[in-house]
């Protein structure tokens, strides 16, 4: 009986630094686009992906995170939204991250879905215009590298996530938090679409295979990684916080870089 009770205990304790270390791990994904739609001039051309934030911290002055963009070196850094939640008492883990990235490259935010819900919402946009990041809300910009062009736009959640939709006008980027999506966005003429959202489930399969979304039920289509739809792709993230259930399993938090590859 004793023998039987250690052995659970270990068991109890074994999985408790297991989801603790699951939680609270950071780890860096990276991936390729190559496409017709890359011109020469963006050829391997950087981007970090951010998303889901849910004010978690990674470090004093969210020292990890910091690290983890800073080594991919990025060109363009897409914030693809809930940064915080209606959890959220102050915006000193949004604030210390912008403060370590700031110098980095140009920065991009949309609306995820908990952002607009937090009663901190509008001093984060305040927040985000001090640091000089652009949010797009239905915007289409156009970025320029080495002489040649591409187009990013982006959508909040809320916009593209009952019907009557808002317009979209296809793009080469487009930055959107929800990736259940990306069939109609691909359809719609978009290249490569940078989603978050799902949070890769939280619990997941091992090998990261989500078990279950709120929005798409049992084993949805996405939970993390790099996806095709034709000649569209997107990368999706399983984002850095947590929301529901305050731990994650096999779905680590995730920074995500993307380079830009022509193709040859």
């Amino acid at each position: 009986m004793k023998k039987t009770l250690l052995i659970l205990l270990l068991s109890f304790l074994a999985a408790v630094v297991f989801l603790i270390q699951q939680t609270n791990s950071l780890k860096t994904t990276r991936y390729t686009w190559e496409s017709p739609r890359v011109p020469r001039g963006f050829d391997g051309y950087r981007v970090a992906l951010v998303s889901d934030l849910h004010s978690k911290r990674f470090g004093k002055n969210q020292a990890r995170l910091v690290r983890a963009v800073r080594k991919l070196r990025p060109d363009l850094i897409a914030l693809a939204g809930d940064f915080i939640d209606t959890h959220t008492r102050d915006l000193r883990a949004v604030t210390q991250f912008l403060e370590g990235v700031k110098d980095l490259a140009p920065m991009y935010y949309v609306d995820g879905n908990h952002d607009p819900q937090s009663p901190l919402y509008d001093d984060l946009l305040a927040l985000l215009a001090e640091y000089g990041v652009i949010v797009l809300a239905g915007d289409t910009v156009t970025l320029t590298h080495g002489g040649d062009e591409m187009t990013l736009a982006g959508h909040p959640f809320w916009d593209l996530y009952y019907p009557p939709y808002a317009p979209i006008q296809p793009a080469d980027i487009m930055l959107y938090h929800g990736p259940d999506e990306f069939p109609r966005l691909a359809a719609m003429g978009c290249g490569l679409v940078l989603a978050g959202h799902n949070h890769g489930g939280q619990v997941a399969l091992p090998g990261g295979k989500a078990i279950v979304d709120p929005g798409s039920g049992w084993f949805p289509p996405y939970s993390g990684g790099m996806y095709h739809e034709g000649e569209a792709a997107m990368a999706l993230s399983r984002g850095l916080g947590v929301s529901g259930f305050p731990f994650r399993a096999f779905s680590q938090p995730e920074v995500v870089g993307v380079v830009l590859k022509v193709v040859l």
